[in-house]
Order: structure tokens, then C-alpha cells, then sequence
């Protein structure tokens, strides 16, 4: 069978931006894929215009788009993503009695796909297709910690971090040792560092390896107290590893079908 050779340089690009899910500049894709600077940045330049990749103005650095990013929800069969984490956040929310947000990352800002509130008079809730910035604390510490420091440095130049509330961290250096310690547990905290009152805990969930978004436990600081907390965390934990096994087993049916 005839192989385009650009189109098969087209797919590596694309195949090593979604396997690194970093940024990565022109130089450094050309030399991992053996492809000429000028060839890869016209392949990026293809994807930038439809939407597959973004280039980050400040350090100049290409990552995944919101077209690829709904391309590979579709490819779960659009709503079959949400049904499929649904029920494993229903159990958590019952397990922790508090509201659990699905979340994904779309360029600079985290979109809730999904709700689950607790079964109690007093409870944080939010529509379906809430846009956070991505600074929101426990969001932006659990997608940004996919980043290397020095690209999150400089993307954080350019987005700045906003002083939301008293307990707000604005400094880079602090954020960066925020998202290390992130990266470290597993998981993120956000105590009442976007609203007053309010405490939250996210990490990631895995579809076959790739971050396909994020739950997040969002409570009132008064049941979100830190007593309870440690056990909170243990079942955002159980819950995601839960939903990573489910979805890559889905994964592997659905490639095999």
C-alpha cells in the first residue's frame, strides 16, 4: 500500500504530542522524529489551523488542541466517556458526602463535562459546562503538574496568578513547589484558595496512559475539615485507580472490535 510520505510524518507528530502530553517546541520534535525543522513546522503549522495543536505564545511550545482533545472523547463514543466515569463518582460522592465535579482541561481554562452532588441541605454545585481558569487551585495544580517547571514558569508569566481570595498563591516560585508536591501525592489541594470557604482535592484519571481529565471533591471547609480529609483522599485515589482500569479496559475492547 502507498504511504504519503508527509502524511506519515503528519501522524508521527501528532502520535508524539499526544504520547509526551507536554509542550514540546519544533526543534525538539524534529530531532526525536528525525523529520527537518522545516517539514515538522509546516506539519504543526496544518494542525495549529484546525485546531489539533496550540502554540503557546510565550515559550513558543505546541500541545494538544481542543479539536484533538473532543477527537479523542468522540473516539469513546462522545457520551460514553461520562457513563462510564459516571457511576464510580456516584459511589465516591456516597463515600465522602460531597459534590464530585468530572473535569477536563481546554486550552487555559477547565470545563465541567459532569456533576454529582452530595444528598444534603447544605452542598456546592455548579452547571454542567462551568468554565474555571486554569490558576483555579486544585484544577490548575493537577493539570499543570503535567507540565515540565520551566514551561509552567512561563506559561504562568504570561496567565499570571490571580489573587482569588486571602489564601490565594500568586508567587511562581510557591505555585511551582505547590505543583511538585502535587506531583509527588498523586493528587491536588486547594484550601480556599479560589473561594472563600471552600476546600477541594482533584487528581487525574487515565484513559490506556493518556489524562483524559480529572474528579475533583469540592466541600465547605467545615465538612471538608482535616480530620476528614485524609480518608477523602484515600477514596479520590481508590476511585480514580478504578476508573483508569475501567477505561483502559474499554479502550483495548473497543481498539480489538
Amino acid at each position: 500500500m502507498y504511504s504519503a510520505p508527509v502524511l506519515k510524518k503528519a501522524i508521527e507528530v501528532i502520535k508524539l504530542i499526544v504520547k509526551y502530553n507536554k509542550p514540546l517546541g519544533v526543534t525538539d520534535i524534529a530531532k526525536r522524529l528525525s523529520i527537518s525543522k522545516s517539514t515538522t513546522f509546516g506539519i504543526l503549522k496544518a494542525f495549529e489551523q484546525e485546531g489539533f495543536i496550540v502554540k503557546d505564545k510565550p515559550t513558543k511550545k505546541y500541545t494538544m488542541g481542543k479539536e484533538l482533545i473532543e477527537l479523542s472523547k468522540r473516539c469513546l463514543r462522545g457520551g460514553e466517556l461520562i457513563s462510564i466515569v459516571k457511576p464510580f463518582i456516584e459511589k465516591l460522592v456516597g463515600l465522602v458526602d460531597e459534590t464530585v465535579f468530572f473535569i477536563v482541561r481546554e486550552d487555559n481554562i477547565a470545563k465541567v463535562l459532569d456533576v454529582t452532588e452530595a444528598k444534603k441541605p447544605f452542598k456546592i454545585s455548579s452547571p454542567i459546562g462551568t468554565k474555571l481558569p486554569i490558576t483555579a487551585a486544585a484544577p490548575g495544580k493537577i493539570f499543570l503538574s503535567q507540565m515540565d517547571n520551566k514551561d509552567i514558569k512561563i506559561f504562568l508569566k504570561d496567565v499570571g496568578l490571580p489573587k482569588y481570595t486571602e489564601n490565594s498563591i500568586t508567587d511562581i516560585e510557591h505555585f511551582i513547589r505547590e505543583i511538585e508536591r502535587t506531583r509527588k501525592m498523586g493528587y491536588s489541594l486547594d484550601f480556599e484558595e479560589y473561594l472563600k470557604g471552600i476546600r477541594a482535592i482533584a487528581t487525574l484519571i487515565y484513559s490506556n496512559g493518556f489524562p483524559v481529565g480529572a474528579i475533583l471533591i469540592v466541600g465547605f471547609t467545615d465538612s471538608m475539615n482535616d480530620e476528614k480529609l485524609p480518608e477523602m483522599i484515600h477514596h479520590l485515589k481508590n476511585t480514580a485507580e478504578l476508573i483508569n482500569n475501567r477505561l483502559s479496559y474499554f479502550h483495548s475492547k473497543t481498539k480489538g472490535a
